[in-house]
């Protein structure tokens, strides 16, 4: 085998694994729809916190099976000769497909679901990403609890 065919394949597999890492969110940018939005906001306690994972969209799945086909075939056509090259080219097609989709399933956001207990006495859960400037919220975190247009979160004073 020639040392480009190596390299391709590697390069190949190697474009699958880089949007598999976790992200976490910025809090200083904000969606379109939050962009004159109201907001009630109260000041609260963490009372309860754990760690939830938001998964990828079925789009991304999609799009990753999708890119994880066409790189397994062509590392299939490339390692692949003469009568063999059929075979590898279906086998590496599928495995690229299986790993596209076990990649996708593996993308997401560090999040955290808070429930926040404001003065009234009232609980409120609000599930939100971990964001880079405050980091996990622990229970006893004082803050101020914004609720409103489907949308909420806890910021921590």
């Amino acid at each position: 085998m020639k040392a480009k065919h190596y390299i391709t394949a590697a390069l190949a597999a190697a474009t699958l694994l880089v949007p598999s890492c976790t992200t976490m969110s910025d809090y200083d940018k904000i969606s379109f729809e939050d962009l004159g939005g109201v907001h009630e906001t109260m000041d609260g306690t963490v009372v309860a916190a754990r760690y939830v994972k938001a998964g990828a969209s079925s789009e991304t799945k999609e799009w990753s099976t999708a890119l994880g086909t066409v790189a397994g075939v062509a590392g299939g056509q490339l390692l692949g000769g003469g009568a063999g090259r059929v075979a590898s080219t279906l086998g590496f097609g599928a495995a690229g497909a299986l790993a596209g989709r076990a990649i996708a399933e593996g993308i997401g956001t560090h999040a955290q679901e808070l429930t926040v207990k404001v003065k009234s006495g009232r609980k409120y859960t609000v599930t939100q990403p971990i964001y880079k400037q405050f980091g996990a919220i622990p229970v006893g975190t004082r803050g101020v609890l914004h609720v409103g247009n489907g949308r909420s979160r806890f910021v921590p004073n």
